[in-house]
């Protein structure tokens, strides 16, 4: 027995022996293997996401060289979408300083000089031309449980600008290449002969997850996630190749842009899901019409673009499918929650006729698709070359909008508020005005809607109402100052607090405030605003509804929202003393609303006697408008108080008196 057991020991342990060396070799090769290619992995997403960023940032070299300012590079890098495996990067310069910061610029913070100091990492490898790579470890949260960190050298074309650092999360592949390379280990261990194989095993394996992931990679730089169009970038090439191909030989190309009119609606009346939905449908429908998806985009949430090739000799096929576009998107869409109609409007240009460059060309297609959406909404609109002045009118008033913000170029105009039981001054209404560079003055009608559209009217908004509390603090503490409020203002959803702040900084009491809103506030997100609009109220604020009766006039606003007064339009006064009067009537029965309501009511636009006497016998409360006295400097405003406080404003009964005279006269 004890032969046997020594036979079998001299056989088992040296085979034993050989198992364990191979199987430790094939540990230490398998995970060497591992390692080179995570190494590998990791170094293409880099290459390939650093190409992304050269192709979809533009001006890339001038961000790295540190050519904008941290505000716009934090504004533009913020906004670029990591694709694939990445997600945080940093950008550095040819002196190995940080420029760009990811994950900081996607929480709205810019770098500072202090974070600009020189990275050992980047400046070995901008130096040697060596890759860094490390694969680490998170802790599940504020990063992933595995992610490689890999910086490489940035190159643009032919010239290296400076040096990509990528963070790529590994959590699906890195554990599951162990998962992988254990079991086979498993079987190495009973078939010492299959150990030799491990590494090819794995190679191959890692081969197909590479080809698979370069795919994925390539689709998602190349077609939009959802709807499977092409994106921006891959667009404006294609557009650009079929205009190459199309030289010479009678063909030409056209844009068109299209934008769904009330997606803004669905996704708040049947949810997220049923705006992807609509989204999808609208590529679909699209592509039907087009036959393709490979002159197809979406180049942003709801606004997509179609690429049409045609012959010079038959420009109309172009109108003609711009109109079959604006019907098919009419047409009501079947979604899981139900019918929904939508709409979409469309601009569309020519390259040749319209523009001279694949980008001017989408710049007139989109510019044509403005003009749809404010005069033509649901139409397909061509480019006019009007439309151009226009988009530099509008620019022109954009950029004297920015610097008259920042250098408080603005000025507010005062037009008082009387009394008609009393003929006293109440207050003032505070009026916004801006001129053009020359000092001729721009109209409101004008700068306003281009400051709700450009987004300055939050910062325009605080402005003129810390400047109006300023100025009314220094006035009687009897009178009011009412300042408009843009429905814009309320996207912010701050805008009880900014009055709570204005308040504190200017020292005036809140019953001296009175915010105005028009009745377009109310339409969109209602409980958004009725909750700010009780905050405001909670403050001591009065809130007044400004151009009651020229919009939806609709009473349960009355009872939802808590208003302290009404002002009817100036569109009132036109017919007000004539008889039979239609707006006597209505008016009559708006101040016998508001009576019941316990609210006042102001009239706007008051220019005769006649006009003051019927609102004083209809027990309107307040007037204003050029018969009390025009919207005034604030030089001025001393004297329009003490005379107006003072009641030496003419009486109502003075005006009859005049105005009787007058009659009699004639």
């Amino acid at each position: 027995m004890l032969r046997v057991g020594r036979r079998v020991a001299s056989r088992v342990v040296p085979l034993a022996f050989a198992t364990a060396v191979v199987g430790l070799g094939a540990y230490f090769v398998g995970y060497s293997t591992i390692s080179d290619m995570q190494r590998s992995h990791a170094e293409y997403v880099a290459s390939s996401f650093g190409r992304y960023l050269v192709e979809e940032v533009g001006n890339l070299d001038a961000i790295v060289a540190g050519a904008h300012s941290a505000q716009v590079v934090a504004a533009v890098i913020g906004a670029v979408k990591p694709i694939g495996t990445v997600y945080d990067f940093r950008l550095f310069d040819k002196n190995s300083r940080l420029r760009a910061d990811y994950a900081r610029f996607k929480d709205g913070q810019v770098l500072h000089l202090a974070d600009r100091v020189r990275n050992d990492v980047a400046a070995n490898v901008l130096a040697t031309s060596h890759v860094s790579f490390a694969l680490r470890e998170g802790d599940g949260v504020a990063s992933p449980r595995y992610y490689s960190d890999i910086t490489i050298p940035l190159v643009d074309g032919d010239k290296t600008i400076g040096t990509l650092s990528v963070l790529s999360d590994e959590t699906e592949t890195w554990p599951r290449l162990f998962d992988q390379f254990r079991s086979v280990l498993v079987q190495v261990a009973l078939l010492v002969a299959a150990a030799f194989g491990i590494p090819g095993v794995l190679y191959l394996r890692k081969m197909r997850q590479l080809a698979n992931a370069a795919r994925s990679l390539r689709h998602s730089t190349q077609y939009d996630g959802l709807t499977g169009c092409l994106n921006r970038a891959t667009f404006t090439r294609i557009v650009h190749d079929l205009v190459e191909g199309s030289q010479g030989k009678g063909l030409s190309v056209a844009v068109h842009v299209i934008d769904l009119d009330r997606f803004k609606d669905v996704n708040e009346s049947h949810g997220h899901a049923a705006g992807d939905q609509l989204l999808k449908e609208t590529a679909l429908r699209l592509r039907r019409l087009m036959g393709t998806r490979e002159r197809i985009a979406r180049l942003g949430a709801d606004e997509f673009a179609i690429c049409q090739p045609y012959y010079v000799a038959s420009p109309q096929v172009v109108a003609e499918l711009a109109d079959d576009i604006a019907r098919a998107m009419a047409k009501p869409f079947e979604l899981s929650g139900g019918k929904v109609l939508c709409g979409a409007s469309v601009g569309y240009s020519y390259y040749g006729r319209d523009a001279h460059s694949v980008d001017a060309l989408i710049q007139t297609a989109d510019l044509a698709l403005h003009n749809a959406k404010t005069r033509s909404r649901g139409k397909a609109v061509a480019f006019d070359p009007g439309m151009e002045s226009q988009r530099q009118f509008r620019a022109t008033i954009e950029q004297r909008l920015r610097t008259s913000l920042v250098n408080s170029e603005f000025e507010i105009v005062f037009q008082p508020v009387y009394e008609t039981t009393t003929d006293r001054l109440r207050g003032f209404e505070a009026l916004l005005r801006m001129t053009d560079n020359d000092g001729k003055p721009i109209s409101p009608a004008e700068f306003i809607p281009i400051a709700e559209s450009t987004g300055l009217i939050h910062d325009i908004g605080v402005w003129v109402l810390r400047e109006a509390s300023r100025i009314a603090k220094q006035w009687p503490e009897d009178l009011v100052v009412a300042v408009n409020l843009s429905p814009a203002q309320f996207a912010a959803g701050d805008m009880a607090a900014m009055v709570r702040d204005v308040l504190a900084w200017s020292g005036l009491a809140p019953h001296r405030l009175e915010l105005e809103v028009t009745e377009s506030v109310l339409i969109t997100d209602t409980e958004v605003v009725l909750k700010e609009l009780m905050a405001i109220k909670a403050l001591g604020v009065s809130v007044a509804l400004d151009d009651f009766g020229t919009g939806y006039s609709s009473l349960g606003y009355l009872w939802r929202f808590p208003f302290d007064k009404l002002k009817v339009d100036k569109s009132f006064m036109s017919d007000l003393t004539e008889e039979g009067s239609k707006s006597r009537e209505i008016l009559s029965t708006i101040i016998a609303l508001a009576k019941v309501l316990d609210l006042k009511v102001t009239a706007e636009g008051v220019e005769t006697e006649a006009q003051a006497l019927v609102l004083r016998d209809l027990r309107c409360d307040l007037v204003q408008g050029f018969l009390f006295g025009r919207p005034t400097r604030t030089i001025e405003l001393p004297t329009i108080i003490q005379r107006g406080v003072s009641g030496k404003w003419p009486t109502v009964e003075t005006m009859r008196t005049r105005l009787v005279g007058r009659r009699g006269a004639a």
